[in-house]
């Protein structure tokens, strides 16, 4: 039964049905097109992320310190297991969605227990694999490849997350648990999330050397974490050393006591999912008021409702502007390093500071793509929008201003912030402020566009559409490939003409992409509504 309820899960989980959003068989081409978009995303972006490894990885060889890049890998599998753990921990482990239907089956509870745990285990090897892939390739490409070092490799890399999967899955829970009981207890949970977030990214910033690379910077703060907690020390000098004792150190303590945890939660998960969440409710006496709305307003509102009931929802979308808005702030504090800073992150230090910022902008934002999946979080309840009196172009107006609310007033304090900062001419944050404009509204159609090409209504839980659905991975990718054509009208032009006539034709750029954009969802939505 173990077994089939694995293969169940991962069915729900893993499926291309459940990554793309419609039947692949009825769809082929439709399917191959959007599934060769996915893997040019993945190569993309393997390809930009290995070469940085790559990189390290001779510097690293040079001073006879291949071995860092593993506490390169632990990190970032750790912070793999962080978000991975924290957002699904809570609903899936603790919490099931689907307990009203598995608790009058003749499943004893430890089997389901066991068959989710190790769903969730697969589901986070493999994101862990694709974002640590590349710094495992120059480890080996580096250090030497050896057969018996993979395979030391292999069984190090199962055993790394588990201890800080029962670290992050109780504190999943905790939040879960107290938040449930207070009024507002979505807003609270996500305000709780960010400030886990940002306060990692500040400890992370703070110890790192500005003078250098991004990635060297992280050397000594990599360095320090792996002697503070002792396994990662030990799958370190497992692989480069190829010692045994010390992969049979990292097994037994990371095996043992992630066996003691799956032991002995079996109680708690029964009593969770028994009695549910708890919400804290208050009953209110009040007269009745009637308020007539615009269409796309009444939408705008139900957005507004939807982003923040979902902790998921809400970080993942949101956390773009957030930490936007949290580093112009942070500027005001640090402008004699704040160029500096820029020019390292983004490895151009003689580009001017107007475009730097102008790509960290860029960036946050395109990290903002709530139309690329809000209808599909409509869910089974779609067919209630279908039905409504509304024009299905005015529902996904709607979907996209909610977006441009959340980009758009971020973005030009951001520019305002960091042109008090960096002294900015103001001609020159007029322009980024329009460009700003302009490359939201662009992204945010296309979003929708995505979104109403795959959209996906048949989930079990809000991860599947905000972290695993073709939309989001599309959505996302897409921000950065039309950041990328900016940056080709930049390269170009910068040379020929001043910088205002450069923004200008960034602009333009923009808004030849917006019009044909607007175009397809004033002409295709209606027949693409009609086809869901």
């Amino acid at each position: 039964m173990y077994l089939k309820l694995v293969k169940l899960f991962l069915k729900e989980n893993i499926s291309l049905k459940r990554l793309m959003g419609f039947d692949v068989k009825k769809s082929k081409t439709k399917a191959v097109l959007i599934g060769l978009a996915i893997v040019y995303t993945i190569i993309v972006f393997v390809g930009a992320f290995g070469y940085m490894f790559y990189d390290l990885g001779r510097i690293l060889h040079e001073m006879g310190q291949d071995e860092i890049l593993i506490s390169f890998l632990c990190i970032y599998t750790l912070g793999m297991s962080f978000f991975i753990t924290l957002f699904r921990a809570s609903g899936y482990l603790f919490y099931y969605k689907d307990y009203e239907l598995l608790s009058p089956l003749p499943i004893h509870p430890r089997t389901v227990l066991f068959a989710k745990m190790t769903v969730l285990m697969v589901l986070l090897y493999l994101t862990a694999f694709i974002f640590t892939l590349p710094i495992m390739f120059s480890y080996f490409y580096w250090s030497g490849f050896s057969l018996i070092g993979l395979l030391i490799f292999i069984i190090g890399f199962i055993f790394i997350p588990l201890i800080p999967v029962v670290v992050i899955s109780l504190l999943s829970l905790g939040i879960a648990t107290l938040t449930a009981k207070l009024r507002h207890s979505k807003l609270i949970s996500i305000f709780l999330v960010f400030v886990i977030m940002i306060g990692i990214m500040m400890l992370s910033f703070s110890m790192n050397d500005v003078e250098q690379n991004p990635l060297t910077g992280q050397i000594d703060l990599f360095k320090g974490i792996a002697k503070v907690y002792i396994p990662f020390d030990w799958f370190r000098i497992a692989v480069h050393q190829q010692s045994l004792i010390h992969l049979v150190y990292l097994v037994l303590a990371n095996g043992v006591i992630f066996g003691i945890y799956v032991y002995l939660i079996q109680g708690l998960v029964h009593k969770t999912n028994q009695r549910g969440v708890r919400v804290n409710m208050r009953k209110t006496v009040g007269t009745l008021k009637y308020q007539k709305r615009s269409q796309v307003t009444a939408v705008v509102q139900k957005e507004v409702k939807r982003f923040f009931g979902s902790t998921l929802y809400a970080v993942n979308s949101g956390f773009g502007p957030v930490i936007l808005l949290v580093a112009s702030v942070a500027s005001l504090f640090f402008q004699s390093k704040l160029e500096t800073i820029l020019g390292e992150a983004i490895g151009a230090e003689n580009m001017p500071i107007e475009m730097m910022i102008l790509i960290l902008v860029g960036f946050s934002l395109a990290m903002t793509y709530t139309p690329a999946i809000s209808l599909s979080l409509e869910g089974k309840s779609f067919w209630m929008i279908k039905s409504l009196p509304i024009e299905p172009k005015k529902v996904m107006y709607g979907k996209i201003i909610f977006n441009l609310i959340l980009m758009i007033p971020v973005g030009l304090i951001s520019i305002v912030l960091f042109g008090i900062s960096l002294k900015i001419p103001l001609l020159s944050q007029l322009l980024m402020m329009l460009l700003v404009i302009l490359f939201s509204l662009v992204i945010s159609c296309f979003d929708a566009i995505m979104n109403l090409l795959t959209p996906k209504f048949n989930f079990v839980n809000d991860t599947e559409v905000v972290k695993q659905s073709a939309g989001a991975l599309l959505a996302i990718f897409g921000g950065f490939a039309i950041m990328a054509i900016n940056g080709v009208v930049y390269y170009f032009m910068s040379d020929l003409m001043v910088e205002t006539l450069v923004f200008l034709m960034m602009a333009l750029t923009n808004l030849v992409l917006l019009i044909p954009l607007v175009l397809i969802l004033e002409k295709k939505t209606d027949i693409i509504f009609k086809k869901l």
